[in-house]
């Protein structure tokens, strides 16, 4: 059976299955007016027009993604079909993930119940059929599969999921292999804490403006190309500032678990870029591809439940 696992973050949307990985842009726009010198390629939803990815970013007007509300609205759907469209996904299982904070049953079914009703077409493909297999799980629980596939002797044992995103940090726990639901939590620390300090450095001392990907250059090069021109940049406080405080959150969440961990494993986006600054008290493991661990988590645990 055919199977995708999605990752809808709130910097990127990761997704993988047998085909393999992909990779965008999490940004969103209504389509206001028809293409005129550029081919675009819309989402449709519900009767509605949108830009996924990079269309969305180039053609400017992105929609907040960062609300509770956003989570299965026609543009959160948008998305969903971008990213099947892009894996040529026609029907089998979807596996997608929403932040452990707010993971419910209640909530979930609420989600799939929405997808389910929708009328979601992308490229030139019909409406999707989404009636079939569709699982939500925990943000972190991908990465925890992704990890036990290559090391099934650690399933019985206390495993703590350090979740670094673009703007959030979601920690959890694994009791032998359960999810422990009282040990979740969640801090506004991600990424985006460091690269918005080192945009605002980079504008103190060239009074010019640079993106995200530019400031991840400066963070892990010290210098950017920007213009056609190098910048060298010293964000040595700024790294040093956001070092102690993610560390400091790493090291309270495992301290206080009633559960103390066997093992720490760390991924996400936001891990890929600040690896090498995390300082734990605590011995952590990186895994491989951490930006895309959860989505091929997803994969995994959709084909291992399709086995049954």
């Amino acid at each position: 059976m055919t199977c995708i696992g999605i990752d809808i973050g709130y910097g990127f949307t990761k997704t993988r299955s047998a085909e393999g990985g992909n990779r965008f842009p999490t940004a969103v726009s209504l389509m206001a007016t028809e293409a005129t010198f550029s081919e675009l390629a819309p989402v449709r939803v519900n009767g509605k027009r949108y830009l996924v990815g990079e269309e969305a970013e180039r053609e400017g007007g992105s929609l907040e993604t960062r609300t509770s509300e956003f989570v299965a609205s026609d543009a959160w759907l948008a998305i969903l079909g971008h990213a099947l469209n892009a894996h040529k996904f026609e029907s089998g299982a979807i596996v997608l993930g929403v932040p452990p904070g707010v993971y419910s049953r209640e909530y979930t079914e609420r989600i799939i119940e929405s997808i389910k009703a929708s009328e979601i077409s992308a490229g030139n493909t019909g409406h999707y059929s989404l009636n079939g297999n569709i699982r939500i799980i925990p943000q972190g629980a991908g990465i925890f599969f992704r990890y036990i596939k290559y090391r099934p002797d650690d399933l019985k044992k206390n495993i703590a999921v350090i979740d670094i995103g673009h703007h959030t940090v979601d920690m959890t726990l694994f009791s032998h292999g359960r999810y422990v639901e009282t040990a979740t939590e969640s801090k506004e620390i991600g990424v985006a804490e460091v690269l918005d300090n080192i945009i605002k450095r980079f504008y103190r001392e060239h009074r010019d403006t640079i993106g995200y990907k530019e400031a991840v250059d400066i963070l892990t090069a010290g210098s950017v190309t920007y213009m056609g021109r190098q910048w060298s940049v010293d964000a040595g406080d700024e790294v040093a500032r956001y070092s102690g405080q993610i560390n400091s959150v790493i090291n309270r969440y495992l301290k206080k678990l009633s559960v103390k961990p066997d093992i720490g494993i760390v991924a996400g986006g936001g891990a890929e870029v600040i690896q090498r600054f995390i300082r734990s008290d605590h011995k952590l493991l990186m895994v491989t591809e951490p930006a895309m661990a959860n989505a091929v988590g997803y994969w995994y645990y959709g084909m291992e439940v399709d086995r049954g």
